[in-house]
């Protein structure tokens, strides 16, 4: 006899959040769903997910509770704030958090969730919205082997590549050296670009010598539909707002490097850039 599926939560239903609900209903799963804005709970209920007013509703009716809030701040007032998941979570829930909150704060709520008999699973995402609607992104997820394996049927219906890291807080570190790499490609790309356009080169045969070259890349691969949201990351903020995730994740990484005495130069540069609004090639909407 087949194994009945689990039920599911969904807890910030953003540009990961929404697209992996949407795949989790349309392969059979029972889904609840939680975010501070109504509209997409409301969009999720008609597809058929059950909407819930608050976390606690989610975990009530949950058995794997897959979070995609922004940051820490948002993490840990969704599992221990008012109306948070420990108030109702269930012996032997799993709490999968796939933001990028760094080891130390996934640590400290995996040690809450355990207090209230839970497990969690540190599974940061790589891949975009292109990926989540495909089905197709990259988890690397620190916990128990086991734990994983009791989430896998779960996780495949949106990931193609689960990669075990370790343990509770390997899945940040191993995030965080990931958006390393990629926020300097990113930024390495547009100076490339706009060097070659400056020096009498079209920018599509500037891409095209890119690809065929040793600096190709995914990020270059996928430029075309992504490329204006990660130029964006590089804008200037307005005062007060959120830092963009690209930026947000560059200041994570340093924080980590500082902790383990990792020297990180060239990373360290690329931040102080970024957060400054100079990126080279972030504005020019022909790269």
């Amino acid at each position: 006899m087949a194994q009945p599926q689990m039920r599911v939560g969904v807890i910030g239903l953003g540009t990961l959040g929404r697209p992996i609900a949407e795949r989790l209903l349309g392969a059979g799963y029972r889904t609840a769903v939680y975010d501070v804005r109504e509209q997409p709970v409301a969009e999720l209920a008609a597809l058929g997910a059950h909407a819930c007013g608050a976390p606690a509703g989610v975990a009530r009716d949950s058995e794997i509770i897959i979070s995609l809030v922004s940051d820490a701040a948002q993490t840990a007032a969704i599992v221990a704030g008012a109306g948070g998941i420990l108030e109702t979570l269930n012996p032997g829930t799993i709490f999968a958090t796939g933001s990028t909150l760094g080891p130390g704060p996934v640590q400290h709520i995996a040690r809450q969730i355990a207090a209230r008999d839970g497990v969690t699973l540190d599974m940061p995402i790589s891949g975009g919205i292109i990926a989540a609607r495909e089905g197709t992104l990259s988890l690397m997820v620190g916990g128990d082997v086991a734990v994983l394996e009791r989430a896998q049927p779960v996780l495949q219906v949106f990931a193609r590549d689960i990669t075990h890291t370790g343990d509770i807080g390997s899945g940040q570190a191993a995030k965080l050296a990931h958006q390393l790499v990629f926020s300097v490609n990113v930024m390495a790309l547009l100076e490339g670009l706009s060097l070659g356009v400056a020096g009498g080169v079209t920018p599509e045969a500037m891409k095209q010598v890119l690809r065929q070259g040793l600096a190709n890349s995914t990020v270059l691969q996928v430029w075309h539909d992504l490329g204006p949201r990660w130029k964006g990351m590089l804008a200037p903020s307005p005062p007060g707002a959120p830092l963009p995730n690209m930026r947000k994740d560059l200041h994570l990484v340093l924080e980590l490097a500082a902790e383990l005495g990792i020297p990180l130069p060239v990373v360290t540069h690329a931040s102080q850039i970024a957060d400054a609004g100079k990126a080279t090639g972030h504005d020019d909407p022909l790269l």
